[in-house]
């Protein structure tokens, strides 16, 4: 949120500001005025979740969502890509010129050598098996192809006769243009088409697929090397911020390093190529997107590095989820797991909270109703409402969800498939994780989970706080060619006293900033001007672009958790304050 201020007609009485008068006006923990009261976050209050909770639970088959049962095995075939990223696919075949001319007149829609290696795995898949691959399977198949981006809307048919392939693929032309114009409607951003015709067997099987690419890749080896750098472009402007996660070993996951000479929608994140892999070979990278004024982030897409590209095999979720006699519920054993493995990596225990999972619980059928009915809106609003965590009883920074529904009755093997997203294993064994809740549900055949995780509030100091907030904007302006902010003095003394008050409960960032650009307005005479940032990171936020790129910059950093009176959350609050005339 950007603001100003304009100074008064009062003349200014100092040539700086007295440091103790502004400290001595924030020790006071009388009742706050409304104008120094920090905006709430836009989560539902308590009584709307309760409201949410409460309603009729609506009845839902979840073995639609789930899809076709999971196979443990599969084998692709070659040959594959030995690159990910995006690659526009430029040669046709006799068959597929009727396509590609029909995708040259469709919008903001191109073929890509990822999409065309999806369209070859699923048709093998469908003409031995007669079903599209499980959601686990696809995920693996999209991403060994080189695609990033959403699931792939797909269709096929099976011909058993002896027509030549141009004969099939003409016979499909009308499917295909009604295909490409249904896909064209569901998908707001680029997309990627493909369609493949081949004889399989004692069958010709013709495949056309469509799905939104969230992410351009920018080519590169799919194979490990030293540095795993993956770099490219957010193409929806539903979001404003990407990170990137790799899995690290059996179950370890940490976020790829981030270059900050890229800045959003472009990226540029060093994944490093010499850890540890999968058991398989391979490692699994997420790209997670912070959703534009939202509180949570959805899943970009899912890439793949490698140890051997030649290797065809695919092997389903091999996580060792370990046995455990305590609970007496699926879902409380499973948090003893979850901290079994957390032993394991030497991080302290989190506390499974029974109050936040029967919410959770009462959540779960709506949330699993607004996915089968791909209400959007509906489906943010009770995501918001289960992170909230007004049942969590101790102070929280923020909070996050995972969810899975998979075609069978474990709840373990749900959990083991869970735990091949590095995202989900960074929420789950992150050191900062102090509360988790669970709810889980079943029906014949399927199997759904729901798991939300909440940071603790570390106890940092008011040096503290501002050194990591001030070195992630210094960082990013280091990356554009930029000076370090210049201090500024007492200003910085006072912003970084009232950022450790703050932090102790005694006043709010508003009132805080409120001291701070009033004394900066008066004693120079000069509007001041701020930026208030919320986050739950201090090491990587959203910096607004004048902060980046100005040639030089004074400024005075504010930076504190704190808990509005409407929130759950302890979320931290950057404010970067600046006289007009000290950006440049």
């Amino acid at each position: 949120m950007f603001s100003t201020l304009r100074p008064t007609s009062v003349g200014r009485t100092a040539t700086l500001v007295c440091l103790a008068t502004l400290l001595g006006a924030c020790a006071s923990t009388t009742n706050q005025r409304a104008s120094g009261q920090t905006a709430a976050l836009d989560l539902p209050d308590a009584n709307k979740v309760r409201e949410l909770a409460s309603a009729p639970a609506p009845d839902v088959d979840i073995s639609e969502i789930a899809g076709p049962i999971a196979v443990e095995r599969w084998e692709l075939v070659a040959p594959l890509p030995t690159t990910i990223g995006h690659a526009p696919l430029t040669s046709s075949k006799s068959w597929e010129q009727g396509f590609a001319e029909l995708v040259n007149d469709t919008d903001n829609t191109v073929r890509s050598e990822a999409s065309a290696c999806v369209a070859r795995q699923y048709g093998h898949y469908y003409a031995a098996n007669d079903r599209w691959p499980d959601q686990e399977l696809k995920t693996f198949i999209a991403a060994r192809c080189g695609w990033i981006g959403g699931n792939f809307a797909s269709t096929a048919l099976r011909v058993t006769d002896n027509r030549s392939l141009d004969q099939i693929a003409a016979q499909f032309t009308d499917h295909i243009a009604s295909f490409l114009e249904s896909s064209r409607k569901a998908i707001d951003g680029p997309m990627d088409a493909a369609f493949n015709v081949e004889r399989i067997g004692d069958a010709t099987i013709a495949t056309l697929v469509a799905g939104e690419r969230t992410v351009t890749l920018k080519p590169r080896p799919i194979t490990f090397d030293e540095r795993g750098t993956i770099e490219g472009r957010v193409e929806n402007p539903r979001y404003n911020l990407v990170q990137a996660y790799i899995g690290d070993g059996p179950l370890g996951a940490r976020a790829c390093e981030r270059d900050p000479a890229a800045r959003f929608p472009n990226f540029r994140f060093h994944c490093g190529g010499d850890s540890q892999t999968e058991p398989q070979g391979r490692a699994y990278v997420e790209f997670s997107l912070d959703v534009r004024d939202q509180l949570f982030s959805e899943l970009g897409g899912t890439t793949l590095l490698v140890s051997d590209p030649d290797e065809l095999r695919y092997v389903s979720a091999t996580a060792s989820v370990p046995a455990t006699s305590e609970g007496s519920s699926p879902t409380e054993r499973l948090a003893a797991q979850i901290n079994a493995f957390r032993e394991r990596a030497k991080l302290t225990p989190v506390a499974f909270s029974q109050p936040q999972s029967k919410t959770l619980n009462d959540l779960l059928p709506h949330m699993l109703a607004a996915q089968s009915d791909d209400d959007e809106s509906l489906f943010s609003l009770l995501t918001l409402a289960a992170i909230a965590g007004w049942d969590i009883d101790s102070p929280i920074l923020s909070g996050d969800f995972t969810m899975r529904v998979t075609a069978h009755n474990d709840p373990v093997r749900t959990m083991a498939t869970l735990l091949t997203s590095p995202s989900a294993r960074h929420m789950l064994f992150d050191a900062d994780l102090s509360h988790i809740a669970m709810a889980s549900s079943q029906q014949e055949g399927a199997t759904s989970l729901l798991l939300t995780g909440y940071k603790r509030v570390p106890g940092l100091t008011g040096e503290q706080l501002v050194a990591r907030a001030l070195n992630t904007l210094n960082s990013a302006r280091e990356a554009a060619g930029n000076r370090p902010v210049v201090d500024s003095g007492n200003y910085q003394q006072a912003a970084t006293l009232l950022s450790g008050a703050v932090a102790q409960g005694k006043g709010t960032p508003a009132e805080a900033t409120d001291r701070i650009v009033n004394a900066m307005a008066r004693n120079l005479e000069t509007e001041v001007r701020y930026w208030t940032l919320p986050t739950d990171n201090l090491d990587d936020f959203t910096i607004p672009e004048e902060l980046i790129t100005a040639r030089a910059l004074r400024a005075t950093v504010f930076a504190a958790p704190y808990q509005h009176p409407d929130d759950p959350w302890s979320i931290y609050r950057v404010v970067i304050m600046y006289a007009k005339g000290d950006i440049r």
